[in-house]
């Protein structure tokens, strides 16, 4: 066992529901593998691990609430990384890492709907969108948007089917964040923020029934409480019962964790970038953000508007100001989308995926990266699905405690907490011992290099040794 002699109980609670293996709080009358401590008067004669020098609990604790601008490295997890390298040393270690059992990693695939219609734009954004249209020398889709609003031809930005045959002809589902409120650009925020569709219009009853996710897309959520509750409120009863949002714009302060948290709503997938791609909270993991009761963020790693964009909007001290996004072209968007998931093939956990409605359609036309995307995360073996069922298989592993006991050649892991969940797939067990040391598991299991992975669907496991 792992005693945990430290002063910020938030911080050591998050650290180890990220690096989920057995501990409790450091008491002197009891006997520890290894106790981590940063106060230095624990003796040294047993085996310690002291963070004065190196108190990587509080560098993840305050990455994961503070951010990182433009960082493109998971340091949470190279910061658990050399944690449980220093585990190693002294205790057996066995863990539950964040990959579900079958796959290699996950992959969340979001949508945020700011436009449904060519109809619903003003003039002035209809022929903008046709001037592009005609820079990338696409005369045709550029006439027929301007035909489109003049009602005289197929709306091209009605794409609610088209999405639906793309993702089903992967077998994929994904999640649609819908804006609340009509023509509302939001408190401090400028008029070109605003979305012009009514909620009551976009086809929620029928993306639901076909297994899609439908959340918020927050104008004033992140904000104040009165405005969280109406915007989680505007959705059909039977949708909000637990429902995510992801903020427009990415617009977010110190308090908005908390504000959500208050309003009811299950998850928030606003911690990213708008102007680069990434991981800004440090982690490929949902966790739980600091002063809150039960919400999960689910962190966005990739963002459509960053990768092509020429600018975005952040939210700064200042207020919203604009920035230069990556302006890539797709092989470049491609190879940088890669990276973020090489590094989910090294650590596990999940790769959030913000690809806006309209971004199917002239002048985006940024469908082929994403279905690059899907086609790599499915030849990795990734869990690809909506991101509610990421943040509920989180939430099931959260939930769980790991303890054990140990004789020379015989290992008994109990699961505490455990329960059965058809829907999602089963946690794993990871035990750090060579292969070749295994002689019998009384459960499935598959070997990796220096560690076993055993199936975990049942509270007690079996492991004889050599």
């Amino acid at each position: 066992m792992i005693g945990v002699e430290y002063d910020d109980e938030y911080a050591v609670q998050e650290v180890f529901q990220l690096l989920k293996v057995p501990w409790e709080w450091y008491t002197p009358t009891s006997t520890y593998d290894v106790v981590i401590t940063k106060n230095g008067h624990i003796s040294k004669a047993g085996n310690v691990i002291d963070l004065a020098d190196n108190d990587l609990i509080k560098k993840i604790a305050d990455t994961l609430n503070e951010g990182l601008p433009r960082n493109r490295t998971p340091i949470c997890e190279e910061y658990l990384d050399a944690l449980r390298q220093k585990i190693k040393r002294f205790s057996p270690l066995i863990e539950i890492p964040p990959i579900p059992w079958g796959y290699r990693y996950a992959l969340a695939l979001t949508h945020d709907v700011d436009i449904t219609s060519v109809k619903e734009r003003s003039v002035p954004s209809v022929l903008y969108a046709a001037y592009n249209c005609f820079r990338q020398r696409r005369f045709l889709e550029g006439v027929r948007i301007v035909l489109a609003k003049l009602g005289l031809a197929e709306d091209p930005w009605d794409l609610f089917e088209t999405w639906r045959a793309l993702e089903e002809k992967h077998q994929v589902k994904s999640t649609f964040y819908f804006l609340p409120r009509n023509g509302h650009a939001g408190i401090g925020s400028p008029k070109i923020r605003a979305g012009y569709y009514s909620i009551d219009d976009v086809p929620i009853e029928e993306l639901t029934a076909g297994g899609w996710e439908v959340g918020v897309h927050g104008i004033d959520n992140w904000i104040d409480r009165g405005s969280a509750n109406a915007e989680r409120i505007s959705l059909p009863r039977d949708v909000r019962v637990r429902v995510g949002t992801r903020v427009h714009w990415l617009h977010f302060d110190e308090g908005t964790w908390q504000i959500l948290d208050d309003a009811g709503y299950e998850y928030d997938s606003t911690f990213g970038y708008n102007e680069d791609v990434g991981f800004r909270a440090g982690t490929l993991q949902v966790y739980q953000p600091r002063g809150v009761e039960r919400l999960l963020e689910l962190p966005l790693h990739i963002q459509d508007v960053s990768l092509f964009g020429r600018h975005c909007w952040v939210t700064t001290e200042k207020g919203c100001e604009r920035v230069d996004c990556l302006s890539l072209d797709e092989d470049e968007a491609y190879r940088t989308c890669n990276a973020i998931l090489d590094q989910a093939l090294r650590y596990g956990g999940v790769v959030t995926v913000l690809w806006h409605s309209d971004c199917l359609a002239a002048p985006r036309d940024w469908g082929d990266v994403y279905t690059g995307i899907l086609n790599r995360a499915k030849a990795d073996n990734a869990w690809i699905t909506r991101a509610i069922d990421i943040v509920d298989w989180f939430r099931m592993r959260r939930r769980v405690r790991l303890d054990y006991s140990k004789t020379k050649e015989h290992l008994s892991i109990t699961v505490a907490g455990l329960e059965p969940a058809r829907s999602l797939p089963p946690l794993r067990l990871r035990i750090h011992v060579d292969p070749e040391q295994v002689r019998h598991i009384d459960a499935e299991y598959v070997c990796g290099d220096g560690y076993v992975d055993i199936r975990c669907d049942r509270e007690q496991v079996n492991v004889v040794l050599a």
